[in-house]
């Protein structure tokens, strides 16, 4: 938790703007999760049945940081991520059925679909965009100065 904001926050090694290019990613939308469900939950229940899968992310609201019940999975193999959108479609994940879909393509500002390529289909924690990432660094700059 941070100090006097009552926010939860991650810390992560920092990439030094490294980006690996592990080929091509194929990510599938994860709806209906448990509260409990986290990254990591979410990947292994996948990685069980497909080697392929490369990461997960649990949407969390920006305020609150608590789960918002949906999630991302990303494959290498887009043979798998075919698979799992009907193996794993209604089989539990924590303690409920999850609903499984191909993940949309983001909307730019002015409301027009932009497809999005794979490798920044799921956000991830180094990403500086992340809201966790944000609030560390507004809070880190309201110690400095002081507030």
């Amino acid at each position: 938790m941070m100090p006097n904001v009552e926010m939860a926050y991650r810390l992560n090694w920092a990439t030094a703007g490294e980006k690996r290019d592990d080929g091509a990613d194929y990510t599938i939308f994860v709806g209906d999760l448990a509260a409990d469900v986290t990254d990591y939950v979410l990947q292994e229940t996948f990685r069980v049945q497909y080697p392929s899968v490369k990461g997960a992310k649990v949407v969390t609201d920006k305020l609150t940081m608590r789960p918002k019940g949906y999630g991302f999975v990303k494959f290498g193999d887009p043979t798998e991520q075919t698979r799992a959108m009907t193996e794993m479609n209604g089989m539990l994940c924590s303690s409920r059925p999850m609903r499984i879909g191909p993940a949309a393509n983001k909307q730019k500002a002015t409301g027009v679909q932009e497809k999005v390529p794979s490798s920044q289909g799921v956000q991830t924690d180094n990403d500086p965009s992340n809201s966790t990432v944000r609030s560390l660094f507004c809070f880190l700059e309201c110690k400095q100065l002081a507030c």
